[in-house]
């Protein structure tokens, strides 16, 4: 079973982002792409965001911004979306962005609490 694993898994190093982020969040595309979300840089928050095809050398392409900057909050794709929630400052917003639309919408409600919805992770269920 060990050579199985060694087989398919290759540690190599990606293209660098366009700008460093730490506090951001990521997740996986429908088409396979990693999408990297939002986080901060010495500026500031950041609303901004960037995908990558992970299979080949192509750079990072970006993404349409979302419509709040956030950190340090969850995210997770499905059905061809992927949902942003909460994060810092304390978001009590929600939104969604769209691949086929690709553009992000904004939740018709806000999230039922105020406070604790930063480093939250990230799951599917």
């Amino acid at each position: 079973m060990q050579g199985t694993l060694d087989a398919g898994w290759i540690w190599r190093e990606l293209s660098a982002m366009s700008v460093y982020r730490f506090g951001c969040s990521g997740c996986v595309l429908s088409d396979g792409r990693f999408a990297v979300l939002g986080g901060c840089i010495n500026s500031g928050r950041k609303s901004s965001c960037e995908a990558l095809t992970v299979s080949g050398d192509e750079p990072w392409v970006p993404l349409p911004p979302m419509h709040d900057a956030r950190t340090q909050f969850a995210c997770a794709a499905m059905a061809g979306c992927v949902i942003a929630v909460g994060g810092n400052p304390h978001r009590k917003l929600a939104e969604v962005y769209d691949e086929v639309l690709d553009r992000w919408l904004r939740l018709p409600c806000d999230l039922p609490v105020n406070s604790g919805l930063h480093s939250m992770g990230s799951t599917l269920l």
